[in-house]
């Protein structure tokens, strides 16, 4: 077949192999053996429906298009193509990018508009000399705010992405209205942040407060028990105590004299009585 010609054939003087326009559904395993002159490969318009794991192995790879396929998923392997400048994978069905991608830090123009991607990876920050990114007509919800700070940057295309709230709608077609609202909401993240920051450690050393006043409280609680078990120890307490008691037993011992002598004075007058009145 004809595409299976164009493979046989290895890339050219110039390092490109153009697979484009054919019925390919995966990277042929064929492309490692050409892994150390392989350095544009464009397999745009095929059927491709993932980019795997081999993709890592074309390590000199500087320019990769596969746009125009129904790719869903693109391996974190290649994070690997560390030489890779151009990445074209447009016009597909991509929701999420790999983190690793941002290994690829010599990127300079990162094109993935229509496909059905919610965000960037922040590792993207790491492409040091990036100049354009192209994310229109995706289902994004933000940008990532330090692209603001990345000086090499002269083209942030954002149109067609109804979700977007961190760039007003009449705005994404200006890439300096874009970096400039970024900017903004970074300076923002600036002054933020460190408040933040206090707030978290504030709360945290608050919730360690009432964890602390807790056990101090049950500790407390734990301490009025053990004096109150203890107070027959302490010697001024004993010593009131059984001055309460003994003061008790003198009365009731008192009061017992008295009922005592109330018999026996109103026993003595029953017996005055009998003798002088005898019963038979």
């Amino acid at each position: 077949m004809e595409e299976y010609d164009d493979l046989a054939a290895g890339p050219d003087k110039d390092g490109s192999l153009n697979l484009s326009h054919n019925t390919w559904k995966a990277l042929p395993p064929e492309l490692s053996d050409f892994s150390n002159r392989l350095l544009h490969l464009h397999m745009s318009n095929n059927q491709l429906t993932s980019i795997p794991e081999s993709i890592g192995a074309l390590i000199m790879l500087r320019t990769l298009d596969i746009s125009l396929n129904r790719i869903e998923n693109i391996d974190g392997q290649i994070g690997k193509c560390i030489r890779l400048r151009m990445l074209n994978v447009s016009k597909n069905r991509v929701g999420n990018l790999p983190v690793d991608i941002g290994n690829c830090i010599l990127m300079e123009e990162f094109i993935a508009s229509d496909n059905l991607l919610t965000s960037l990876p922040r590792e993207m920050l790491r492409m040091f000399v990036i100049s354009v990114i192209d994310v229109r007509n995706n289902k994004l919800h933000a940008l990532p705010t330090e692209l603001s700070r990345m000086p090499t940057i002269t083209e942030l295309l954002c149109d067609g992405n109804p979700l977007l709230g961190s760039v007003p709608e009449n705005m994404r077609g200006d890439t300096n209205l874009v970096l400039a609202c970024l900017d903004m909401q970074q300076k923002f993240k600036d002054v933020l942040n460190p408040l933040e920051a206090q707030h978290t450690e504030l709360r945290a050393r608050s919730d360690e407060l009432r964890y602390d006043l807790t056990q101090a409280s049950g500790r407390i609680q734990q301490l009025e028990k053990d004096v109150s078990t203890l107070k027959w120890e302490r010697p001024d307490q004993y010593l009131q105590w059984k001055a309460q008691l003994q003061a008790h037993i003198r009365r009731v011992f008192d009061r017992m004299i008295q009922l005592l002598q109330i018999f026996k004075r109103e026993f003595w007058k029953w017996w005055e009585r009998r003798k002088t009145y005898p019963i038979y």
